[in-house]
């Protein structure tokens, strides 16, 4: 699409406001982001102008993704290991370069339709050709499309083959019937060993027409060097070159023996020195050393002494003996006359320093000579080897070679040496120069094999390219229901869930610290799996718990996890990160969390008891061994009888306690269901006081979900934070549910209705019953006997002072009396301490108070009614006065001695202000509450 050159550089703020500027992209909005889809030729061809600030990731690993490897090796351009976005914009521009409609690669098909290749460009062109070429060699049937595998085999073929279009020719490809191929391949040969080589596509080493034109310059080079050596006054004639390499051997020596023999003379103190006497004494280890021949090559030439000449047959240093001996083979015409005035073998040679000088003066001519030798390219010492059937030890190029070559040798110049002046003018021979021009006429001749590297990249991009933008420029393929992630790993089944955002994991510890921001819960799971050769493959992944909740997930349970690809692994979990998962776990969570604190408070408290009831009994047992003797000396102590009063403390407070808990939910349940028809509503107000925050706290947490740093930490350059909702999370984690149609059958063989037709179960049932039956039977025998309820369920049923007030029947002020009641202290006929012919018994167990007896606690009778419960209509005579007195010091004596044992829970009871019952009177210390007093003025005044 044609683009308007005035509009502003997209990385601008700037923007046209009298109409668009650029190309038009098309977006998706899906969780709140918007994607691209790259839906038209245009998008794909204009895809640079895309700001790269709404990519959704900018770079991404080539490892642990569920894509393509040959693809991703072809994407990865410096095989760093990471595609970025460089590097898809460049596969983007060759793609668009060869393919007419890029948008119809939305469609995702192995197969490469020819009808798409552009035939309006050079590379069109060679890519159309080469698919029709493997259309052909394969023998296909439709020929209107290329698939991935004919492709490839075409290019296995193809490597095979002598001539693959590149020009360069190795020394494979020589026919061996051709009568110039001796020659060439010979050619190739020694040019692979003198200049190096191109890379032929088949990858063997071989000469192109350019490296075969140098290679030619070079040995015509060494022709004319070498006729001028023949030319030159050489002084040794054919022994020269021999003669020079001994000298620059030898050299150094003579130069360090002439050097010492004038130093001698110049400081004789400093012989001992010179000749490295010394040296021998310090030698830890004399004999070994000192016979090394090493250690003699460092050693001096011969013994020094001032103003001494050579002698080149005798006193010679071992190590150079054999090199003194080609000496005066070659350079004994140069050498004075010997002064024994032998020849031969026996002559006397010596050398002196004037004799050495004169000697290299002759042979500096040579040395300009061998200045002029032509020099050749060699391989660095630390270059690669490259080794192959049938070719010549060669080494890898470095990059940048001025020739482009690919490989060098290793000795160019020793190559160049051995060659002869006949094997030069043969390499160097007009007929060998065509027969090798004619075979690099074939090669080019014959189908390129990049057109057909081309071809199958071309296959695999217009297979897996889109795939890649919908998870790099955009994230579609994971918002899109139905289509799956490339850094999706697979699913990971595990508590009667199936997690399937699971992500690849190198590092856990490293992982976490940065996929904790996405606000996942996060399992890290170790997975396990062996093929079928019995290897054993281990991977690590994180799945993302988005539905259900975590409670029963630790580290060591163990699940299923199945790859992309359909194989099974044995995971094990090895850490969760905790995180909100849903609305719904938070509603319950502080429920879930208080039953987990009392439950973890009655097992301390459990514990703690169960520990002490040990300790104890292994004190007793141990102070009963160790006693043994004594305590049968000793008569056994007699039985004391069970005291009740040292009880009442214990059993007061625990009747304190089930008060205590009895009231608040009694209070709490008469306060709801005082509201009326308004108590559903009130409970509603409680459920949102005491589930509200965490769910408020939960919405907010789950809001910030994000797949952004959990991608971070799988290596992913993410540009935005990928945000996952509310519907999106519910969809990422399946809980099991039964299949649509299912029947359920409720006859559990293990239930209820089960159980109690076995005959254990059956007596357990009946036994329980029994027991309930007898405490239902005690609690009316005791309510017959004393003509009252047990203090606790009078406690229960009479706990607001004000009870009798809520049904409208008493609607007084405290100081008043409501019709029907009877004052404190005067009995049913007005007249203080009678009570007319009703017979009152007196309430020993109630502390001597008789306010706190069945009446209510603000001094009206139950229902209404002016007899209370605990008083008889018999007829008899009312109790005096004194009587009741003296049966309140009796309880108040009693409660004194339980007060001792009752300690703070008595107390407490009291500080609640409400009538007293009948254990919390007898604590010492115990007043009644404002009810108590209001009942029994007479006994307050008292």
């Amino acid at each position: 699409m044609p683009t308007d050159p005035a509009c502003p550089p997209t990385d601008t703020d700037q923007q046209s406001p009298s109409g668009h500027c650029g190309p038009v992209f098309t977006f998706r909005r899906m969780a709140g982001l918007d994607q691209a889809l790259l839906s038209t030729d245009a998008e794909w061809q204009d895809l640079r102008q895309l700001d790269p600030k709404l990519w959704m990731a900018m770079s991404c690993p080539t490892y642990g993704l569920e894509f393509d490897a040959q693809t991703l090796a072809l994407l990865d351009a410096d095989k760093d290991g990471r595609i970025r976005a460089r590097e898809i914009l460049d596969a983007v521009d060759w793609l668009c370069q060869r393919i007419s409609h890029p948008s119809r690669l939305r469609e995702r098909r192995a197969e490469l339709p020819l009808d798409i290749l552009r035939q309006d460009t050079p590379e069109g062109v060679n890519v159309l050709a080469a698919a029709r070429l493997v259309l052909d060699k394969t023998g296909a049937e439709d020929k209107t499309r290329v698939d991935r595998s004919q492709a490839a085999s075409a290019l296995s073929a193809a490597a095979g083959y002598a001539f693959n279009g590149d020009g360069v020719v190795p020394s494979t490809s020589v026919e061996a019937q051709d009568t110039a191929g001796d020659a060439v391949s010979h050619f190739i040969t020694t040019g692979l060993t003198v200049v190096g080589g191109m890379r032929d596509d088949s990858g063997m080493p071989g000469l192109d027409a350019a490296l075969a034109g140098h290679f030619r310059e070079a040995l015509h080079a060494v022709r004319e060097w070498r006729q001028k050596t023949h030319d030159a006054d050489l002084p040794l004639g054919r022994d020269t070159a021999e003669a020079w390499s001994l000298m620059q051997r030898l050299g150094p020596k003579l130069d360090d023996y002439f050097a010492r023999c004038r130093m001698a003379a110049f400081a004789p103190q400093t012989l001992p020195a010179l000749n490295e006497e010394n040296e021998l004494a310090s030698l830890e280890n004399a004999t070994t050393e000192l016979f090394s021949m090493d250690h003699l090559s460092r050693r001096p030439l011969a013994r020094i002494a001032a103003g001494q000449p050579l002698d080149l047959q005798t006193g010679v240093n071992p190590a150079w003996e054999n090199d003194m001996r080609a000496f005066r083979r070659l350079f004994g015409a140069l050498l004075p006359p010997p002064e024994n005035g032998h020849t031969g073998a026996d002559a006397a040679h010596t050398l002196d320093e004037e004799t050495w000088h004169a000697i290299q003066n002759r042979f500096a001519p040579y040395a300009a000579l061998l200045a002029q030798k032509p020099k050749f390219s060699r391989a660095p010492e630390d270059a690669a080897p490259f080794s192959a059937q049938g070719q010549p030890p060669l080494a890898l190029a470095p990059d940048g070679d001025p020739l482009g070559r690919k490989f060098l040798p290793p000795h160019p110049e020793e190559a160049v040496d051995r060659l002869s002046d006949e094997e030069l003018d043969a390499l160097l021979s007009p007929a060998t120069e065509e027969a090798f021009a004619a075979y690099v006429k074939r090669d080019l001749a014959a189908p390129r094999m990049d057109a057909l590297r081309d071809l199958e990249k071309l296959v695999l991009l217009h297979a897996n390219l889109y795939t890649l933008l919908m998870n790099f420029v955009s994230f579609a393929d994971f918002y899109e229901p139905g289509n799956r992630a490339i850094f999706l790993a697979g699913t990971l089944y595990i508590d009667s869930r199936s997690c399937s955002l699971c992500v690849h994991v190198d590092d856990v510890n490293a992982h976490v610290r940065l996929a904790t921001q996405s606000h996942l819960c996060l399992l890290y799971c170790l997975c396990v799996r062996k093929d079928a050769s019995g290897k054993e493959h281990t991977a690590t992944i994180a799945a993302a718990l988005t539905a259900g909740s975590a409670d029963d997930l630790i580290e060591g349970r163990h699940g299923v996890f199945v790859d992309n690809a359909g194989q099974p692994w044995d995971s094990t979990l090895l850490r969760v990160v905790r995180n909100p998962i849903s609305l719904r776990e938070a509603t319950w969570a502080p429920y879930i969390r208080f039953a987990n604190l009392v439950g973890g408070q009655l097992q301390k408290l459990v514990a703690a008891k169960d520990a002490a009831i040990s300790n104890a009994s292994s004190k007793l047992a141990s102070s009963t061994t160790g006693g043994q003797a004594d305590a049968a000396a000793k008569a056994a102590p007699q039985k004391q009888p069970f005291d009740i009063a040292k009880s009442a403390g214990i059993f007061a407070a625990v009747s304190v306690g089930i008060s205590m808990v009895s009231a608040s939910f009694t209070y709490i349940a008469r306060s709801i269901f005082s509201l009326g028809w308004w108590w559903p509503m009130a409970l509603l107000v409680i459920f949102a006081v005491i589930s509200g925050p965490s769910v408020v706290m939960a919405w907010f947490k789950l809001r910030r979900r994000s797949l952004g740093p959990l991608l971070d930490a799988s290596g992913w350059a993410v540009n935005t934070g990928a945000p996952i909702n509310f519907t999106l999370g519910g969809a990422l984690t399946a809980v099991g549910q039964m299949p649509p149609g299912a029947q359920r059958s409720l006859d559990d063989p293990y239930g209820l209705p089960a159980r109690l037709g076995h005959s254990r179960v059956r007596r357990a049932f009946m036994t329980i019953l029994a027991l309930l039956l007898l405490a239902a039977a005690s609690l009316g025998g005791y309510w017959a006997w004393h003509g009252e309820a047990p203090s606790w369920i009078r406690f229960w049923r009479h706990e607001a002072p004000a009870a009798s007030a809520t049904d409208g029947k008493n609607t007084g002020s405290p100081g008043q009396i409501a019709p029907g009641q009877i004052a404190p202290g005067k009995s049913a006929s007005g007249k203080p301490g009678q009570s007319g012919n009703t017979d009152v018994t007196p309430q020993h167990s109630e502390g001597g108070t008789a306010a706190s007896s069945g009446a209510d606690a603000s001094g009206a009778a139950p229902s209404g009614k002016n007899t209370p419960a605990s008083e008889k209509t018999d007829g008899q005579n009312p109790t005096d006065s004194n009587t009741q007195k003296a049966n309140a010091k009796d309880a108040a004596k009693t409660g004194k001695n339980a007060g001792e044992t009752a300690g703070p829970a008595s107390s407490n009871a009291a500080s609640t202000g409400s009538p007293l019952s009948g254990l919390e009177a007898l604590v010492p210390g115990k007043t009644p509450g404002p009810g108590a007093s209001d009942a029994q003025p007479e006994a307050k005044g008292k």
